[in-house]
């Protein structure tokens, strides 16, 4: 990294800025910037954040004294997907960059909490190619939300920063760990990075990320728990949160979010069978009074507060060293997005590629007329030579591509089959239909032969009543209806003022096609109130009430 970068730390509530250079083997810290976001809790809209974001932002970048205004940021939240996949190796390294993405979306997509096509996709593979025997790769991947790049690159062309990189927030921190003094005997190490609106807990294996987890809880909510108990603006709940660490009253709120790191350390120790050796504590909440306590006794893991500048040599002269200890556990993020331009660092990069900082300044210069002639010759020399290297790498793009071609063709018989197989299940359900017993029918012709001197009371339908699915739609429908039980059994109970009510009533029902046999299975006399009437059972049949319902039967004369 012979060239300066500048990581640029956006929080919820503050803006962190390093601007870091490489000197031989060390890294040289050229400036630190920190700003808090005027009271963003109490802000009502986008509008008025975004210029509460800019102010900060200044703030943290001061017009003079910079070497660069190159910058590498990063995303975090939710919606930010890390994970660590393995995928088949010859693929990976044949196809190109774009249908590998393809073949990620295909692997994770079930986990992307939002549309796929609102995605931004960016890889790395972590193994050694040169060393690996597997015929399986890892390989890191990040997914972001579009809009969310989108909105970053607006906001450092509204400031007229270039962009170098976006990263994602939890392998910025997996590089800003590595700048911290190695301790002997740790092999996997973790970092909590106590933010204030979320939690980022993340593993790794020296250079290589193992888990990482986003945790919606941080120092906003013990912000909001002294600010209803002692009745505070947020920005004085924020100050007395400062000042007292982690006073009484806010310790089982802490206690919530100490209960979700110790799970997700917990998680990752029992699936993967390793042990972490050592956690960094950083972030706003690293700077807590008695934090580092708290923590203690709630997980068994040994816990350090992260001084991210310990093993980078310092060149700044307008800040005070005790203040730069007492920042630092906020600058890991930082110093890990400026780490990101190292020469073969592994990283994303959410940029689009046409946005992308070349690094190379051309300047216009005059070259003599003999040493133009030289440079000709070389220039045809190395030419011929390039045409012969071209040919050679032409016949092993050939093989390569003919190895993707077969690899496409596997893929395209697997879709085939799939299709026809789906083609399948379709004609099946064409030739699905439901058949429904016509009772609303039925109702309504017993409700037209009911004389006025006759009440129901009950209807009792005994048979196979239920709807049947009936397959294959070549059969005719009446062969289907004639298929099905003939009859059912209709009970009727109800009163009638006179006895010729229930005569009447019994003539009535058999000049309907859908009643038979209708006897009266019992009567007996009862108190109507003011006069005598009849309590009266009726027995018929139901000729075939799976015809066909559109079909307007016929009344018998």
């Amino acid at each position: 990294m012979a060239k300066s970068i500048i990581g640029l730390d956006i929080g919820a509530n503050n803006v962190k800025a390093v601007e870091l250079v490489e000197g031989g083997k060390e890294l040289i810290i050229k400036h630190v910037g920190f700003a808090e976001i005027e009271a963003i809790p109490d802000l009502t809209n986008d509008e008025d954040r975004h210029k509460a974001l800019i102010k900060a932002i200044k703030a943290a970048l001061p017009q003079s004294g910079l070497k660069t205004k190159r910058v590498v940021t990063a995303l975090s939240g939710k919606a930010v997907i890390n994970r660590t996949i393995s995928l088949p190796r010859g693929p990976v390294t044949r196809l190109a960059r774009e249908d590998v993405k393809k073949m990620i979306i295909a692997e994770i997509e079930a986990e992307i909490p939002f549309p796929v096509e609102d995605a931004a996709v960016d890889f790395y593979i972590s193994d050694d190619l040169a060393t690996l025997k597997e015929e399986k790769v890892r390989v890191a991947v990040a997914v972001v939300p579009k809009t969310e790049v989108d909105k970053n690159i607006a906001l450092m062309n509204e400031l007229g920063l270039e962009q170098e990189a976006i990263d994602v927030v939890p392998f910025a921190l997996r590089r800003g760990l590595s700048a911290l003094k190695p301790r002997l005997n740790v092999e996997i190490t973790g970092v909590i990075d106590l933010g204030a609106a979320t939690t980022e807990v993340v593993i790794a294996k020296g250079l290589d990320l193992l888990f990482t987890r986003n945790v919606p809880l941080g120092g906003n909510l013990l912000t909001r728990v002294i600010q209803d108990i002692l009745n505070l603006d947020y920005a004085k709940a924020e100050n007395a949160k400062k000042k007292e660490g982690l006073p009484p009253t806010v310790a089982p709120q802490f206690e919530r979010i100490a209960t979700e790191i110790r799970n997700s350390l917990s998680y990752f120790q029992l699936q993967e069978h390793k042990k972490i050796d050592l956690a960094f504590v950083c972030g706003g909440g690293g700077k807590l009074r008695e934090v580092l306590r708290f923590l203690k006794e709630k997980i068994d893991i040994p816990l350090e507060i992260a001084n991210a500048l310990e093993n980078i040599k310092s060149e700044i002269k307008n800040i005070p060293a005790d203040l730069l200890t007492d920042i630092a556990p906020f600058l890991i993020t930082a110093i890990g997005l400026a780490m990101k331009a190292r020469k073969n660092e592994k990283r994303f990069n959410f940029l689009p590629e046409e946005l992308r900082q070349e690094g190379v300044s051309l300047k216009g210069y005059y070259v003599g007329a003999g040493l133009a002639t030289v440079s000709m010759i070389i220039i045809l020399y190395l030419l011929l030579t390039f045409k012969i290297k071209q040919k050679e790498n032409n016949i092993a793009d050939l093989k390569k591509a003919l190895s993707n071609l077969q690899y496409v063709v596997d893929k395209t018989q697997e879709s085939a089959q799939t299709l026809a197989e789906v083609t399948r299940l379709e004609g099946m359900l064409k030739d699905i239909f439901i058949i429904t017993p016509p009772f609303a029918q039925i109702v309504d012709e017993l409700i037209v032969s009911m004389p006025a001197t006759v009440w129901l009371r009950e209807l009792a339908v005994t048979g196979e009543i239920a709807e049947r699915a009936a397959i294959n739609a070549k059969v005719k429908k009446s062969k289907i209806d004639s298929a099905l039980p003939p009859n059912l059994l209709l009970e009727i109970v109800g009163l009638s003022t006179k006895t010729a009510g229930v005569a009447n009533f019994m003539l009535e029902l058999k000049k309907w096609p859908h009643f038979t046999a209708a006897e009266l299975s019992g009567a007996k006399l009862t108190d109507l109130g003011t006069e005598q009437g009849v309590s009266w059972s009726i027995k018929c049949k139901l000729l075939n009430p799976l015809a066909d319902k559109d079909k307007k039967p016929e009344v018998k004369k």
